[in-house]
């Protein structure tokens, strides 16, 4: 059995993508694109995932053309 290099470093590979996130929501606030109340629901709200598309077979057919391994996406959560 292989061991998937990126799982290996999915928590380092998650923290960056987050700083990242953070970064352009300060940035779109201090340049007054968003409030800082916006920023904090985005903050809050919505997370930063790696989804590998063969452990969703269905969900790629529908939503996604890409063929990549990994998939980064912004996605909203709610209670």
């Amino acid at each position: 059995m292989k061991i998937d290099g990126m799982l290996i470093d999915l928590e380092d590979h998650l923290n960056n993508y987050n700083n990242v996130k953070e970064v352009v929501l300060a940035r779109l606030v201090k340049d007054g694109v968003i409030t800082q109340e916006q920023a904090t629901e985005y903050t809050e709200k919505w997370n930063v995932m790696l989804i590998k598309p063969s452990w969703f077979q269905s969900w790629k057919k529908r939503f996604s053309n890409d063929n990549s391994d990994y998939l980064i996406k912004y996605i909203r959560f709610e209670d």
